[in-house]
C-alpha cells in the first residue's frame, strides 16, 4: 500500500476542467445513481476520493474514469450540486496526458495556442508539400492520379498509420503498466478477454446502459461506424476510391454511407453542444469542439472536392484535394494520439484491462460466516456512508478503505488483495469505530479476518519474528526472559507479595527497549520513583511476567495469545494480585477486555489515572517549575479504546510553569502514532508514517515537548523525530518523566540520582 501523496494533484486535474471537487462529502450517491458503477468498480466517488487525498498512483492505476460514458446522471443526483461527470471527463483528459510520453497531449489540452498552432503548422506543411512536390498538373481534364499518384497516397497512408500507431500503442503500453502494475495475469487470460476489447471498440456496448437517453449511444455508434468505414476506405481501398473516371466500384456504397453519416452526425452533435440541449454540455472544452469541427470539415472538403471533380474543373479539384488533406492530416496526427480521439482506443482498452484484472484476482479465502461467528453480524448492517474511511489516519498519507472491506465482506465478493491483505494495514486505532453511526466494531472485524488468515498460515513475514519470540521468550522483541528487569537500572523494585497494593506490570516495549536512546527505559524508571515518593506499596513479578499478549491478539494469533493469557492469569492469581498497575494502555486494554478470569477478581489501572489521583490527594506535590510549552499526544488505547482523556492532562496542568497546548487533532480525534495492531513491526516509507505526521502537527503548535503515556507511542514518535531531523526543535517524553521533574525532592531523595537517571539533562 505504498502510494505517494501528491499535494498538487487536485489543482493539476482542475486545470483540465474538474468542477467542485471540494464539495464532495463521499456520500456515494453518484456511484449509486450511475448505471455502470458496480461493487468492484465503483465511481465517481472513488475518483473524487483519490483527487481529494492526492493519490496520484491510485488514480493512474484506475480504469474507472474510462468506464464512465458521461451521461450526467451523477450531476443530477448529487446532493451538493457538484459536477462528478465533469470531474470524470477532466480526469480522462489528465490521464491522456499521463499516458503520453512526449508531453504533447498536456500542452495541447492546456494551451489553445499550442493545439491550434500545431494543427496550423501541419496544415501549412501539407500545403507546402504539395506546392513543391506535386505531380504534373493536367488542366484539360481532371487527373487527380497524375497530380498526386495513388501510390504516393498509399505510402503516405501507411507511413502516417505506422507513426500514429506507434505513438498510440506506446501510450497504451504506459496505460497498461499503470493499471496492471499490481496484477499478474497469464497470457491465456489476455487472449480470452481480447474479444471484450474488440466488442467495445466497435460498438461502445456499455453506453447503451448509460442514462435514460439511448439516442446518444445510437448517434455515437453511427458516427464511429462512419469514421471507421472511411478510415478503412482511405487506407485499404484508396486505389479504387481515388479514381479519375466515372467507373463504379462497390466501395462507393460504403463511401456514400460514411460521408452521409459523418456529415449528418457531426452537424447534429455540433447543434446539440452549441445550444446546450443537454446539461452535460455546459462546460465544453476546446478539444470537444475541435473533435466535431475537424471531422465535419474533413467530410465537407471531401464532398466539395468530389463535386468539383464531377463538374470537370481540374484546378478546383486539385486545390480542394490539398485543402481536404490539409484538414484531415492534422486532425489525425494531433487528435488521434494526443487529443479527444484517443478515447476511442483508451476506453475499450480500459474495459479490457479491468476485466483481466478482475478475473486475475484471487478470490478472498475468508469465510464470511466464520467472521460473523467471531464478531457477530452487525457489520452486515453497514450503511456504506464512508465515515470510517474518512477518519482513518491512513487517508492522510495514502489510501485505505475500511468501508470497502466491510462492503466486500457483506457481498462475499472480496479478493485476497482487497480483503485478506488489506486488513494487515489496520493499526487498530479505533477511529473508525468511534465515528461509525451504526456502532460497528470495525477493528474487531479486521482482527477476525486476520485470525482466519493466521489459521491457514497466511501471515505477513514481518510478524514472524515477534510471534516466534512471544512463543519462545514471552515478549515480541526477541529479548531473554532473564533480562526482563534490566530496564530498572539502579532502581530496586521488590518482588510482589500479597501485602503490596499494586503489581507493577511493565510493557515489553519498555523492558526490551533496544533503541540507541533507550528512551522507553528512561521513561520506565520515572514511574517507580514517583510511586516510592508517594508511598505506594508495589512490587513486580519480574521474570515471571510474560507479554500481556496484545501484539498476538491484534495480529490474530489466537493460540499464542491464549497461551500468554493463561500464563499471566495463573501468575497473578497464584501471587495473590488484587490490582495491576500498567505502564502501557495496550496492557490495560488486554487485561480489562480479554482476561476473563481476572474480571471481578483483579483490577487494572493505567498509571496516568493513579498519578492523577495521587496529585488530587496531595501525595504528590509538583513544586519545581518546568517552564516549557508542552503538547499531549493521546495514545489510541488510552483514549479511544479506554476513554481516558482528562487524567493525563490534569497531571500536566498540575506542573508549575508548564503550558499545555493542544494539537488540532486531539482527544477523540487524535492521530495514531502507527504502533498499534502490529504497526510497530512495519516498515513504511517516512512519508507514510503516522508518527512523522504527528510530530509535524506538534511542531506547528510551537511546542518544545510532546508528552504521551504509552511505550509504543514513545518509540514511534521518537523514531519520527529522528527521521525528520528535528531533535533540536522538539523532544518526546513520558508523562511520568515530566511530573518527576517537578515533584518536591526531599533530603532523603538524592538530587544527584535524578541527574543520573537522565531526567534533568535529557528532558530539557
Amino acid at each position: 500500500m505504498n502510494y505517494r501523496v501528491d499535494s498538487e494533484l487536485y489543482q493539476e486535474v482542475a486545470k483540465f476542467g474538474a468542477k467542485d471537487m471540494e464539495l464532495c462529502m463521499q456520500c456515494a450517491v453518484c456511484s449509486a445513481s450511475c448505471p455502470l458503477s458496480t461493487g468492484t468498480n465503483a465511481f465517481p466517488r472513488k475518483i473524487y476520493r483519490y483527487l481529494q487525498l492526492g493519490l496520484k498512483d491510485k488514480l493512474l492505476a484506475s480504469p474507472e474514469p474510462w468506464l464512465c460514458y458521461y451521461c450526467g446522471e451523477c450531476n443530477t443526483d448529487c446532493p451538493r450540486e457538484a459536477e462528478p461527470a465533469e470531474t470524470m471527463m477532466a480526469t480522462r483528459r489528465w490521464l491522456t496526458t499521463q499516458y503520453d510520453w512526449t508531453g504533447l497531449a498536456k500542452r495541447f489540452y492546456l494551451s489553445e495556442t499550442w493545439e491550434l498552432g500545431a494543427l496550423s503548422i501541419i496544415a501549412f506543411g501539407i500545403i507546402a508539400l504539395f506546392y513543391f512536390f506535386h505531380g504534373p498538373i493536367v488542366t484539360d481534364r481532371v487527373s487527380v492520379n497524375t497530380f498526386v499518384p495513388v501510390l504516393w497516397i498509399e505510402i503516405g497512408d501507411l507511413a502516417m498509420g505506422a507513426i500514429l500507431s506507434a505513438f498510440l500503442m506506446s501510450n497504451a503500453f504506459r496505460m497498461y503498466r499503470f493499471i496492471m502494475t499490481d496484477t499478474k495475469a497469464p497470457l491465456s487470460l489476455y487472449i480470452a478477454e481480447a474479444k471484450t476489447f474488440i466488442l467495445h471498440f466497435l460498438t461502445q456496448k456499455s453506453w447503451r446502459e448509460c442514462g435514460e437517453d439511448r439516442g446518444r449511444w445510437q448517434k455515437h455508434f453511427i458516427l464511429v461506424t462512419g469514421y471507421l468505414t472511411m478510415m478503412t476506405l482511405v487506407i485499404v481501398f484508396i486505389r479504387w476510391f481515388q479514381v479519375d473516371d466515372s467507373n463504379w466500384h462497390f466501395t462507393s456504397i460504403f463511401g456514400y454511407y460514411a460521408t452521409g453519416v459523418l456529415l449528418i452526425m457531426t452537424v447534429e452533435m455540433f447543434r446539440s453542444r452549441l445550444k446546450k440541449k443537454e446539461t452535460i454540455h455546459r462546460y465544453s472544452h476546446l478539444s470537444d469542439w475541435l473533435f466535431l469541427i475537424l471531422l465535419f470539415l474533413t467530410t465537407l472538403t471531401g464532398i466539395i472536392m468530389h463535386a468539383v471533380r464531377l463538374a470537370g474543373w481540374p484546378m478546383g479539384t486539385y486545390v480542394m484535394y490539398v485543402i481536404h488533406l490539409a484538414v484531415a492530416v492534422p486532425m489525425l496526427v494531433i487528435e488521434v494520439p494526443f487529443g479527444k480521439w484517443s478515447h476511442l482506443f483508451y476506453r475499450p482498452l480500459a474495459i479490457f484491462l479491468a476485466g483481466v484484472k478482475e478475473k486475475a484476482s484471487t478470490a478472498s479465502g475468508v469465510d464470511v460466516e466464520a467472521v460473523m461467528a467471531e464478531v457477530g453480524d452487525t457489520f452486515m448492517s453497514c450503511l456504506q456512508c464512508g465515515s470510517c474511511t474518512s477518519v482513518c489516519p491512513w487517508n492522510q498519507v495514502s489510501s485505505y478503505s475500511p468501508r470497502q472491506i466491510l462492503r466486500q465482506l457483506a457481498l462475499d465478493g472480496g479478493t485476497e488483495q482487497t480483503v485478506d491483505q488489506a486488513v494487515w494495514s489496520c493499526v487498530t486505532c479505533n477511529a473508525c469505530e468511534e465515528n461509525c453511526p451504526r456502532g460497528i466494531e470495525i477493528t474487531d472485524v479486521a482482527k477476525a479476518v486476520r485470525a482466519l488468515n493466521v489459521s491457514v498460515g497466511k501471515i505477513p513475514e514481518r510478524f514472524t519474528e515477534p510471534l516466534n519470540s512471544l512463543t519462545a521468550n514471552g515478549n515480541p522483541w526477541g529479548g531473554d526472559r532473564e533480562k526482563r528487569l534490566e530496564w530498572t537500572g539502579d532502581l530496586s523494585i521488590p518482588s510482589f507479595t500479597p501485602e503490596h497494593e499494586y503489581c507493577l506490570f511493565t510493557c515489553c516495549t519498555t523492558a526490551y527497549d533496544s533503541s540507541p536512546s533507550q528512551r522507553n527505559q528512561i521513561a520506565g524508571r520515572a514511574l517507580p520513583r514517583l510511586l516510592e515518593y508517594a508511598g505506594i506499596s508495589f512490587g513486580t513479578l519480574g521474570t515471571q511476567e510474560s507479554c500481556c499478549g496484545d501484539p498476538a491478539n491484534q495480529i490474530g494469533a489466537h493460540d499464542i495469545f491464549s497461551g500468554l493469557v493463561r500464563n499471566n492469569t495463573d501468575q497473578f492469581l497464584r501471587a495473590g494480585v488484587k490490582k495491576i498497575l500498567t505502564t502501557s494502555p495496550h496492557c490495560l486494554n488486554a487485561f480489562r477486555k480479554n482476561y476473563d478470569e481476572l474480571k471481578g477478581a483483579v483490577g487494572s489501572e493505567h498509571y496516568a489515572e493513579l498519578l492523577d489521583r495521587l496529585l488530587k490527594e496531595g501525595r504528590l506535590k509538583p513544586v519545581q517549575t518546568v517552564d516549557r510549552l508542552v503538547t499531549y499526544h493521546d495514545p489510541c488505547y488510552l483514549g479511544r479504546h479506554s476513554g481516558i482523556y482528562e487524567a493525563p492532562r490534569r497531571v500536566l496542568q498540575s506542573i508549575p510553569g508548564l503550558t499545555l497546548v493542544e494539537m488540532p487533532n486531539h482527544k477523540e480525534n487524535s492521530i495514531c502514532c502507527g504502533g498499534g495492531g502490529g504497526g510497530a513491526w512495519s516498515d513504511y516509507p517516512v512519508e507514510q508514517r503516522f508518527g512523522v505526521l504527528r510530530i509535524e502537527e506538534a511542531l506547528r503548535t510551537g511546542a518544545e515537548v510532546m508528552a504521551t503515556a504509552c511505550p509504543y507511542c514513545i518509540r514511534m514518535l521518537n523514531e519520527a523525530v529522528t527521521e525528520l531531523g528535528v531533535e533540536d526543535q522538539i523532544i518526546v517524553r513520558d508523562l511520568a518523566e515530566l511530573l518527576l521533574q517537578s515533584v518536591e525532592i526531599t533530603e532523603e531523595a538524592d538530587t544527584a540520582e535524578l541527574v543520573s537517571v537522565g531526567l534533568d539533562q535529557e528532558v530539557f
